[in-house]
C-alpha cells in the first residue's frame, strides 16, 4: 500500500513539476466574480422561482471561481512600472477632483470622483492581495495571515465614498449606474477577502516546506543535476521521495518511543511486556496512517509550491486528519481503557464504571468529529446545533426509550446493583453480567446463550445478585434414617454431625472468616444496618431432629460453606455428605428409603 502511494505521489509530481499549473489572472477572476455579483443583483430584484434557480447556478459558478483565487494570488506579477503608472493615475485623478471641487455638480467632478473611488477600492483590495502573496512566500504564521485579512476587510467595509456622497442624489442615470457598480465591486472585494480569511489555513500550507528548507533543497538539486527535459523537476521528485520515506520510517521510531514509555509506566507490572505489545499493536496503525497522510500532504504541497494547494485537496486532507485523529483518540481510549479497567477491577471490582465512561467519551469524540467534518464540507454547524435545540422535544419524545435506558444505566452503576461478572436473576432471566452498555446490559446464561436486556428493565424489576456474598453459601441436607433407630443413637449422631461441622475448615464460622472483619471505621454502621448481612457473611450451623415421616426419621442439617463459587461449593458439599455417611455408619444407623409395610390378619371366622 505504501509503495502504491509513493508511486502515485511521484507520478503526480512529475506531471506538475516544472510546468507551472495554468492559473487564471487575478484581475480576470475578480472581474468574473464581479460580473456574477452584478447578475445576481439584477435577478434578486424580481423574486420568482426561475430567478432563484438562476441565482443558484450563478452562486455555484462563483464558488468555483473563488476556489481559484488562492492559486492565482501566486501568479501576481505587477512590475514596478505598472505600480508607478497606477499611482500616477491616482494622483492625476486627485488633482482633477480638487480642481473641479468648486462645482461638485459638474460632470467633470463626478466623472473624476467616481474613477478616484474605483482606484481607492482597487488600492485597498490589491494591496492586501500583494501583501498576502509575500506572506505566503515567506511562510508567515496563520495568525499573521488572518490579521492581515481582518484589517483589510475592516478597512474595506468602513470605506466611505467621501468624494461622491454629497452629490449621489443629483447624479444622472449613467453616473448612478457607475456608483452601483462601485458598490458591487466593493461587495466582491469584501467577499473574496472573507473567503480567503475563512480558508487561511490553505494559504499557510507551505509553512513546513519553507521552515524545513525543502524548496532550497529542490533548487540545490536542480542546480547540481540538469536534465534535458525541462518539464521534469528532478529536485522535487528526489525531495518528495526522501520526505515520504522519512515519515514512513518515523512510525518505527515512534513505536520504540512508545515501547520505552510503556515500560517506564508499567515497569513494576509483571505483565509489562504483554501490556507493551498490546499498546503497540493498538496505536501503531493509527499513528502510521496519520504520518503517511501528513507525508502525502507535504509532498503534494511541494509539487504545487510556490502556489498553494487547491482548496478541494486541502479540505480533503483536513477531513482525513479529522477522521484519522478521531480513530487514534478512540483507539487510545479503548486501548488504555482496557488497561485501566483491569487495574480498577483488581482494586475495586467496579470496572463497568470505567467502561461506561469510555463509551461516553467515545460518543463525545465521534460527535465532535462529525460536526468538524460537516463544517469542512460547508455546513453551518451553529444552524445544525440550533435546529437540534428547536427539535429537541420531538427528538426526546421519539427517543424516550433510548434516553430512559441511558439514565437507567447510570442509575444502576451508581446504585451498584451488580458488576461485570456477577451472577444475577431478574425478571426470569438468569446469567452472568458480560457488559453494562449505554442502552442495554449483556448477560450470558448458564446454557451459554447471550441475552440483551434493556437497562430500564433491570432498573425497574427486583434483582437477585448471587455474587454479592463474601462468605457463606447455604447447604441444606435432610438425613432420613430408619424407624428402628433408637433415641440414644439419634442424639449421638446429631452431636457427631455438629462436632464435624464446627471443626470442618470449609464450613463458615465466625472464627474462620465467616463474619465481617473489615475496617473499624465501618463498624459504626452496625447500629444502622446489619454489617454481616450487608457485606454478605453467613455462619449459622443448625443440626436437629426435624420430622417423623411416613418412612423415615429425618434429621435437618443447615450450614454455610466458606466458598461461594460453585466449584468450591460443590466440593465442600460432597465432603460433608461423605462425612455424614461415615457418622451414620459409626452410630449403627441406616438410611431409610420410601417403603410400605403390609400386615395380614388371619381371621378363622371368615367363610
Amino acid at each position: 500500500m505504501i509503495k502504491i502511494l509513493l508511486y502515485f505521489v511521484l507520478i503526480f509530481s512529475v506531471s506538475n513539476a516544472q510546468t507551472q499549473l495554468e492559473q487564471s489572472d487575478i484581475t480576470q477572476l475578480v472581474n468574473s466574480i464581479n460580473k456574477i455579483n452584478s447578475q445576481i443583483e439584477i435577478l434578486s430584484i424580481d423574486d420568482n422561482s426561475t430567478n432563484k434557480l438562476s441565482i443558484d447556478t450563478l452562486s455555484y459558478e462563483k464558488s468555483k471561481l473563488l476556489e481559484q483565487i488562492p492559486m492565482s494570488i501566486m501568479a501576481i506579477d505587477f512590475s514596478s512600472k505598472q505600480v508607478q503608472n497606477f499611482l500616477s493615475q491616482k494622483e492625476k485623478l486627485q488633482k482633477n477632483v480638487a480642481k473641479y471641487s468648486t462645482n461638485k455638480q459638474s460632470q467633470n467632478y463626478i466623472k473624476n470622483a467616481l474613477e478616484l473611488e474605483k482606484f481607492n477600492l482597487d488600492e485597498i483590495f490589491y494591496t492586501s492581495i500583494i501583501k498576502l502573496e509575500e506572506m505566503f512566500k515567506d511562510a508567515a504564521k496563520l495568525s499573521s495571515i488572518k490579521n492581515l485579512l481582518t484589517n483589510s476587510i475592516i478597512e474595506l467595509k468602513t470605506h466611505k465614498f467621501n468624494y461622491i456622497n454629497d452629490i449621489k442624489d443629483t447624479m444622472i442615470d449613467e453616473d448612478a449606474q457607475k456608483l452601483a457598480e462601485l458598490r458591487i465591486f466593493k461587495k466582491t472585494a469584501d467577499e473574496i477577502l472573507v473567503y480567503l480569511k475563512n480558508n487561511a489555513e490553505l494559504l499557510s500550507s507551505s509553512f513546513s516546506i519553507t521552515r524545513l528548507n525543502l524548496n532550497t533543497a529542490v533548487e540545490y538539486i536542480n542546480n547540481k543535476i540538469s536534465l534535458k527535459n525541462k518539464n521534469i523537476n528532478l529536485g522535487k521528485i528526489l525531495v518528495i521521495f526522501v520526505v515520504f520515506v522519512f515519515f514512513v520510517s518515523l512510525t518505527k521510531i515512534l513505536s520504540k518511543i512508545t515501547y520505552w514509555v510503556v515500560l517506564s509506566v508499567f515497569a513494576k507490572n509483571a505483565n509489562a511486556k504483554t501490556i507493551k505489545e498490546q499498546i503497540l499493536d493498538i496505536i501503531k496503525l493509527p499513528i502510521s496512517s496519520l504520518l503517511i497522510a501528513y507525508a502525502l500532504k507535504t509532498c503534494i504541497s511541494l509539487t504545487y509550491y510556490p502556489a498553494p494547494m487547491p482548496l478541494n485537496i486541502a479540505n480533503a486532507f483536513i477531513i482525513l486528519y479529522i477522521l484519522l485523529g478521531t480513530w487514534l483518540v478512540a483507539t487510545i481510549l479503548n486501548g488504555y481503557g482496557m488497561l485501566i479497567i483491569s487495574e480498577v477491577a483488581k482494586k475495586s471490582g467496579r470496572k463497568e464504571i470505567v467502561n461506561l465512561i469510555i463509551k461516553i467519551v467515545n460518543f463525545i469524540v465521534f460527535t465532535i468529529a462529525i460536526l468538524l467534518v460537516l463544517s469542512r464540507l460547508g455546513f453551518d454547524i451553529s444552524a445544525i446545533i440550533a435546529s437540534l435545540g428547536i427539535g429537541g422535544l420531538a427528538v426526546a419524545f421519539a427517543a424516550k426509550d433510548i434516553i430512559a435506558n441511558f439514565f437507567a444505566s447510570v442509575m444502576l452503576l451508581f446504585d451498584n446493583s451488580f458488576s461485570q461478572g456477577d451472577l444475577i436473576v431478574c425478571n426470569g432471566i438468569e446469567g452472568t453480567i458480560v457488559e453494562i452498555g449505554l442502552r442495554k446490559t449483556t448477560i450470558r446464561s448458564a446454557d451459554n446463550a447471550l441475552i440483551f436486556v434493556p437497562n430500564s428493565t433491570l432498573a425497574g424489576d427486583a434483582i437477585i445478585n448471587w455474587s454479592r456474598r463474601k462468605a457463606g453459601r447455604i447447604i441444606n441436607i435432610t438425613i432420613a434414617l430408619t424407624y428402628d433407630s433408637k433415641p440414644e443413637q439419634l442424639r449421638q449422631c446429631i452431636n457427631d454431625i455438629k462436632t464435624m461441622l464446627h471443626t470442618h475448615p470449609e464450613i463458615s464460622r465466625e472464627d474462620n472468616g465467616g463474619a465481617f472483619g473489615g475496617s473499624s471505621r465501618f463498624r459504626f454502621r452496625d447500629n444502622i444496618v446489619s454489617i454481616n448481612d450487608l457485606a454478605g457473611y453467613k455462619n449459622a450451623i443448625y443440626v436437629s431432629l426435624d420430622a417423623l415421616n411416613d418412612s423415615s426419621i429425618d434429621i435437618a442439617v443447615t450450614c454455610f460453606s466458606k466458598a461461594v463459587t460453585k466449584a468450591e461449593y460443590v466440593k465442600t458439599k460432597e465432603d460433608i455428605l461423605f462425612k455424614i455417611m461415615d457418622i451414620v455408619a459409626q452410630n449403627n444407623l441406616e438410611f431409610a428409603f420410601p417403603s410400605q409395610s403390609l400386615y395380614l390378619q388371619n381371621n378363622q371366622n371368615i367363610v
